[in-house]
């Protein structure tokens, strides 16, 4: 693994451990979200989607890089390989934000919640 893609690693995952700290131990504890123990089970799949996020995000940068340094590049086989690596990359990206996802559905039934009664 090259230093960026270790870099982008470790961010990644301080990103995706930040989110899973203000979506799973602090709304709760503000009473924003649901209670820690209806919380588990997308906890469990948050943990999976974040690690593999962050996997695929330093997998993306490799392979970027390794792709930058083949020679014989035809114009149709750069364009699918950027798609590769974009899709790759975004596919990293919704792993790392889907407690994001998860946070901003408690927020919201909450407040949905408040206004209905």
């Amino acid at each position: 693994m090259s230093d960026l893609a270790r870099k982008d690693l470790f961010v990644c995952l301080g990103i995706w451990l930040a989110l899973e700290i203000v979506c799973f131990a602090i709304l709760p504890v503000l009473h924003l979200g649901q209670t820690r123990s209806s919380l588990q089970g997308w906890f469990l799949l948050s943990v999976l989607m974040g690690m593999g996020g962050a996997s695929l995000m330093a997998a993306s940068t490799q392979l970027d890089q390794f792709f930058q340094f083949q020679q014989e590049i035809g114009r149709q086989n750069q364009m699918l390989r950027s798609l590769l690596v974009a899709v790759v990359s975004w596919l990293g990206l919704i792993g790392i934000g889907f407690p994001l996802l998860v946070g901003s559905l408690q927020v919201f039934g909450k407040v949905f919640e408040l206004l209905k009664s």
